[in-house]
């Protein structure tokens, strides 16, 4: 499995979600049983302030759906953040599916 870049867009106090497709190199969804997701949004790879994204996964169906709150992103710097999404298989081993730049647009209207 390798690593996909993928660029999202956050919008300053909405809620967030999106959703990634998990494939094999020939477009089959790969065995997934029993393997868990992690998934983090931080300002740059090295920063000490994360942000949980709420990862899901769907085993069956290979799709994972990462997800912040309004609660969240209305607290979110407007700019650029970096994420990644790692699948942990049963054994335990780390894989990093996607990765990519997240820009958090500003809002002049946030939620109290």
């Amino acid at each position: 499995m390798s690593t996909l870049a993928v660029n999202i867009v956050i919008e300053q106090g909405e809620d967030f979600d999106s959703t990634f497709k998990i494939l094999n190199p020939d477009n089959s969804i790969p065995s997934l049983a029993s393997y868990t997701v992690e998934s983090n949004l931080k300002k740059h790879p090295g920063a000490t302030t994360s942000y949980n994204l709420n990862p899901t996964i769907d085993t069956t169906l290979g799709i994972t759906t990462v997800s912040l709150g309004s609660s969240v992103t209305k607290n979110l710097d407007p700019g650029r953040y970096y994420y990644d999404i790692f699948l942990i298989s049963p054994a335990g081993k780390r894989t990093k599916r996607f990765e990519g730049n997240a820009i958090v647009n500003g809002s002049a209207t946030l939620p109290s």
